[in-house]
C-alpha cells in the first residue's frame, strides 16, 4: 500500500493514510486505511456535503468533458457525482459500491467501480484523497496520492494514469 501525502507539499504527515488500487475483470478496486481519525461524518445521507468532515475520495477521469468524484465517509455515506467546470451533477450509482469499517480510531474503505457500465474506457486517470477534521469546524488535513500543491483537489492535470 502507498501512503497519501500532504496535499500542499508532498510530505508524509499524520494522520497516516494507506491506499492501493487494482483492476480485475474490468472492475476497479480502491482501498483506503485512514488512521488516527476523529471519525466525524458530516451526514448519514448519500450525496450530502461529505467533504466538510472526514472522508476519503477518488476522482476518476475516463476522457470525457467531465470526471467522476466518489467519496465515502467513516459512517459509510457515499457521494457519487460528475464534475464539469466545477459543476456537480449527482448521478445514478448503479456501477459503484462502497463499504466502510471502523476499527478503533481508524476506518477502512473499499470502493468498487464496474467499468462495464461505463463503456469500458481505454484510458483511465485518477487521483485519491483524504480529508480529515480533528474537531467539528476545525482545520482540515488534506492528503493526496498525487498532491495538487494547492487548496483544492480538483486539478485534473494531477490525475495519474492507471496502469
Amino acid at each position: 500500500m502507498n501512503d497519501l501525502v500532504n496535499n500542499f507539499n508532498g510530505k508524509i504527515i499524520n494522520p497516516r493514510t494507506k491506499f492501493k488500487y487494482e483492476k480485475n475483470n474490468n472492475k476497479l478496486f480502491f482501498y483506503f486505511e485512514a488512521y488516527d481519525s476523529s471519525l466525524i461524518s458530516y451526514s448519514d445521507k448519500d450525496n450530502d456535503e461529505l467533504w466538510r468532515d472526514d472522508v476519503v475520495e477518488v476522482f476518476l477521469d475516463l476522457g470525457d468533458e467531465f470526471y467522476y468524484e466518489f467519496e465515502v465517509a467513516p459512517n459509510g455515506a457515499v457521494f457519487v457525482a460528475t464534475i464539469n467546470n466545477r459543476k456537480i451533477t449527482f448521478i445514478e450509482n448503479n456501477f459503484f459500491t462502497a463499504s466502510s469499517l471502523i476499527e478503533g480510531n481508524a476506518y477502512k474503505v473499499k470502493m468498487t467501480i464496474d467499468l462495464n457500465k461505463l463503456g469500458n474506457p481505454k484510458e483511465i486517470k485518477f487521483n485519491a484523497f483524504r480529508v480529515e477534521v480533528k474537531e467539528n469546524n476545525g482545520p482540515q488535513i488534506l492528503e493526496a496520492l498525487n498532491p495538487t500543491l494547492c487548496e483544492t483537489f480538483h486539478v485534473r492535470e494531477k490525475f495519474i494514469k492507471l496502469v
